[in-house]
């Protein structure tokens, strides 16, 4: 029994221990599987935090100059996961080239980083990480080391890799490590993508703005006469077509009133005094006339001596009226000009909307006529009356004819030979421009052409004796004649900054060099808008266009400020030339502008040459070129391609 009894509780103790044991055994099991579990959930929310300061990141990536922040937050998180010796963030160039290293923690491990990534890319181990989509666990240089790969891949592209050397064991890293490392990888893919974006958009707004000022900038510059600073005749005419419309747009009675004002005595002045003198008078007017506009009222220069002011309202014309009487008031005080005291003149055309004209051309003309009639009458101003239209001189059907043959390119181009006096052979040919009226007959450039640039014609016969001249100038050179086509540049065209872009866009369109075009601006243009040409002469020189100077001899030109300006040749006034037989001071007056021409590197042509004595004297005293009716008058393209060779004598 007793036996019995300790033999049974024997067996009772041993299977109590062995409970015990396995009871231990379980817990310290679930101890492990909880710490296990603990340390897996630290890790996610390591990975979460990571992922979620990425995303806190987002907001400011407009503010960021660089991605050097959003890397150095990635590696930070990193180091929290994986415990990496050395660790390099590559990025994709801008032209997806080659990669390039972005931030590299720490430093001193930069060339080590730089093997590694070359060896993996020329191995193709690069490649599979794209194909697998997976961090790749590869054998390193260094037999200590092992090389982690991972391609930081957004939806669109490729923005980079990570390149990361590990020491010891890398089975001991829990795969939720590497699970939560892709994340963040993937993470800041969409970040540099989103930075980049951003940095795009931040460029090309600032580029933008800066186009849009610059653009203003030119806009503004293009809209104001550069001499008084008040709005230039392309912006009054413009002011005066929104006038115009807004009249006719609204239901009220409305007027618009155009109020042109031209200087009487201004010409006296730059003959008596100087350009400069006429310069200072023009912007003393205009300093004047802004005294009494108002800010609904807009005054402009035209150009040369005649202003304007554009105003609306019901009632329009009585304003327009009180407006003159003002005007004729202020203007009535003497103006103090270089130690002068000049007194001027002034006479005023009004006309308005719709009382004096349908549209803006009526109403140019009208005002026009309007102010020729107040001159007449010596009244200071004059509301337009239809009793000013002459039989003889309608401007207001001679513009509308003016417009119909530019519509119908009827406005014929004639050719006048330049040659040169050395073996009299044509080198040049002016061209000027002729217009047959198809009941008044031929009318002369000197009365259409101001016609034309008072109704803001100006630009497109300038465009169209271009576009006609160049064109004749390729087909001569089709034909195996070599020829340099000469334009005249009115002041209207100097003061347009888009005429550099027309004449290339001319010479473009026909494949003709610049070298075969030459520019001819008046001498009396240096001193009226000085600035203006010098700016175009520039811009022209490097266009390799050639530039001449006009009428030389008549204005005031300093030997200064010709030496300043890329000019060619210089074009002696037909003035000094006609009498070139009889009178010895223009002969001697001629030899010292050819000497000064020569001084500067500049040739000269005589313009109107009218007796072979008088150019024999030309080629004796050393003129390079001539012009006149002599060497042959201005005719067609067909009639100087039939006469090209007489001219060699």
């Amino acid at each position: 029994m007793k036996k019995n009894f300790f033999i049974e509780n024997q067996e009772n103790g041993l299977g109590k221990f062995m409970l015990d044991k396995k009871s231990s055994e379980y817990i310290n099991e679930l101890q492990d599987r909880l710490k296990h579990q603990e340390e897996v959930n630290s890790f996610v929310l390591e990975g979460i935090n990571m992922a979620a300061a990425l995303m806190d990141i987002q907001p400011s990536i407009n503010k960021l100059q660089t991605s050097s922040l959003i890397l150095e937050k990635t590696c930070s998180g990193i180091s929290g996961l994986i415990n990496f010796h050395a660790m390099g963030m590559y990025l994709v160039d801008e032209q997806d080239n080659d990669f390039y290293p972005a931030y590299l923690t720490p430093e001193k491990h930069g060339q080590v980083l730089h093997l590694e990534s070359d060896r993996l890319i020329d191995l193709g181990f690069f490649s599979s990480a794209i194909r697998e989509k997976r961090t790749l666990i590869l054998a390193s240089s260094n037999r200590e080391m092992r090389v982690v790969l991972q391609v930081l891949s957004s939806s669109s592209r490729i923005r980079g890799m990570f390149i990361g050397l590990l020491k010891g064991d890398v089975s001991t890293i829990p795969d939720v490590s590497w699970a939560l490392l892709n994340l963040i990888l993937s993470s800041t893919a969409n970040t540099l993508e989103n930075f980049e974006l951003y940095r795009l958009f931040r460029e090309t707004n600032t580029q933008l703005k800066k186009n849009i000022n610059k653009t203003r900038a030119s806009e503004v510059q293009a809209g104001y006469d550069r001499l008084t600073r008040l709005p230039n005749r392309d912006t009054v005419i413009k002011r005066l077509e929104s006038e115009i419309r807004s009249c006719l747009d609204t239901v009220y009675e409305t007027r618009a009133a155009f109020i042109l004002i031209d200087l009487d005595q201004f010409k006296e002045v730059n003959e008596n005094l100087s350009h400069q003198a006429g310069n200072d008078l023009l912007i003393n007017v205009g300093s004047r006339l802004q005294e009494i506009i108002e800010d609904s009222e807009c005054l402009g220069r035209l150009g040369g001596d005649e202003f304007a002011i554009v105003l609306s309202g019901p009632d329009a014309e009585e304003r327009a009226r009180e407006k003159a009487g003002k005007i004729l008031e202020i203007m009535s005080r003497p103006f103090e000009v270089q130690e002068h005291s000049i007194l001027l003149g002034i006479s005023i055309g009004i006309s308005v909307f719709p009382d004096h004209g349908k549209n803006l051309g009526q109403l140019l003309s009208r005002a026009d006529m309007a102010m020729y009639a107040a001159r007449r009458m010596n009244t200071g101003y004059a509301l337009y009356d239809h009793r000013f239209d002459s039989p003889g001189l309608n401007r207001l059907s001679l513009i509308s004819d003016l417009k119909k043959a530019l519509a119908d390119n009827r406005l014929s181009i004639y050719f006048q030979p330049v040659i040169l006096l050395s073996d009299g052979k044509v080198c040049n040919v002016e061209a000027l421009i002729r217009w047959l009226h198809p009941a008044k007959g031929f009318i002369p450039p000197e009365e259409f052409i101001p016609l034309a640039e008072r109704a803001g014609l100006s630009q497109e016969i300038s465009t169209a004796v271009l576009q006609k001249t160049l064109a004749q100038i390729r087909d001569w050179q089709i034909m195996g004649i070599n020829l340099v086509g000469s334009i005249n540049l009115t002041n209207q065209d100097i003061l347009d900054v888009r005429l550099p872009d027309r004449i290339s866009g001319v010479l473009e369109e026909l494949g003709l060099e610049s070298s075969f075009l030459e520019l001819e601006i008046a001498e009396s243009a240096l001193t009226e808008a000085m600035p203006q040409v010098q700016s175009i002469m520039e811009t022209m020189q490097a266009m390799k266009i050639s530039i001449c100077l006009d009428n030389f001899g008549t204005g005031n030109s300093s030997i200064v400020c010709l030496s300043e300006l890329p000019v060619k040749t210089l074009k002696i006034d037909p003035g000094l030339v006609l009498d070139l037989d009889s009178n010895i001071k223009n002969r001697r007056m001629i030899k010292s502008m050819i000497d000064l021409a020569h001084n500067l590197d500049m040739q000269v042509i005589a313009e109107g040459v009218g007796t072979q004595s008088s150019l024999d004297i030309l080629k004796n005293i050393g003129c390079d070129m001539a012009q006149g009716y002599w060497i042959g008058k201005p005719q067609s393209a067909e009639e100087l391609t039939s006469r090209l060779n007489s001219f060699s004598r």
